[in-house]
Formats: structure tokens, sequence, C-alpha cells
């Protein structure tokens, strides 16, 4: 056939339109599929204990990622109150580093309010160096398990040096 003869019956031909998917177009879906079905049905399994309900997978890491960066935070947020004190050189101690103990102001919380599961506790004592003062936050909460409920605890520490 010649290449002009060709080329005629194609312009000529009626277009074919195009029905439905090919086989090859349906076995791609149904495996793109399954690989999606399977991974939510492994990360459903993770996170309600499954196979490894002893190693903290899925709902429990989330979990106490939340009550560790709540717990950070609630700290954090403690020493910057902290370290707005007047703490100047000569003019006295107000952290009464004496006893350990914070001033009135910073006394300890059980529970945190708003967050009724965190304590918080601050200490101050002499800093290695003359006119600094080391402060720690300590911020206990209880973290509820599968198995029942973890102490767990987390300290910030930070210096504050007398101004002049």
């Amino acid at each position: 056939m010649s290449m002009k003869r060709y080329r005629a019956e194609r312009q000529g031909a009626p277009k074919r339109a195009s029905q439905g998917f090919t086989l090859i177009e349906v076995l791609i879906a149904l495996a793109i599929l399954t690989v999606a079905v399977l991974g939510v049905a492994a990360t459903t399994a993770l996170q309600s204990g499954g196979s490894a309900g002893a190693i903290s997978f899925g709902q429990a890491a989330v979990t106490r990622g939340y009550y560790l960066s709540t717990a950070t935070m609630l700290a954090q947020d403690r020493l910057e109150q902290v370290k707005r004190v007047q703490y100047r050189v000569g003019a006295g101690d107000p952290f009464n580093t004496d006893t350990g103990n914070p001033p009135p102001s910073f006394g300890d919380e059980n529970p945190v309010a708003g967050y009724p599961n965190f304590n918080r506790q601050v200490r101050v004592v002499a800093g290695p160096a003359a006119d600094t003062r080391r402060v720690t936050v300590t911020i206990a909460f209880t973290l509820p398990t599968a198995q029942g409920a973890n102490q767990e605890s987390i300290n910030v520490t930070t210096l504050v040096a007398a101004r002049p």
C-alpha cells in the first residue's frame, strides 16, 4: 500500500472513540489501590496496639509527644517569668537562694492551672559564678497508658545573672 493511499484511507475513516479501560490499566489501578489499603490497615493496627501493644507506637506515641511538648511549654513559660525578675548586683537576692525555694510568685503548682495532669515546681540555687542563679523548673505529669498510668517528669534549667 502506498503512502498516499494510506493517508487517504486514514483521513476518510471515522475516528474511533475510546471506550473503557484496557486490562493493563485496570490491573495497575488495583495494585495501587491494594498498596494504599494495606498501608491504612497497618497504621490502624499499630495505633490500636495490635501485635505491638507493648511497644510505644501509633496513638500511644502521639499521646506521649503531646504530654512532653505540653510539659516543655509549661516549663519554658515559667522560665520566661523567672527571667523577668529584677535581679541586680547589690540589690539583694529576690530568689531567696538560702532555702532553695523560689519567690512566692513562683511557688509550686499542683496542678498547673488549666492543665490538670501537670504539676510544676521551681527551684533556685546559687549558680556556678558570683551573682548568678541556677533555676530549675520541673514538670511532672501522669501519662495514661494501656497498662495504667506512668509518672514522668522533665527538668528545664537556666542560669540567671544579676544585672549591673
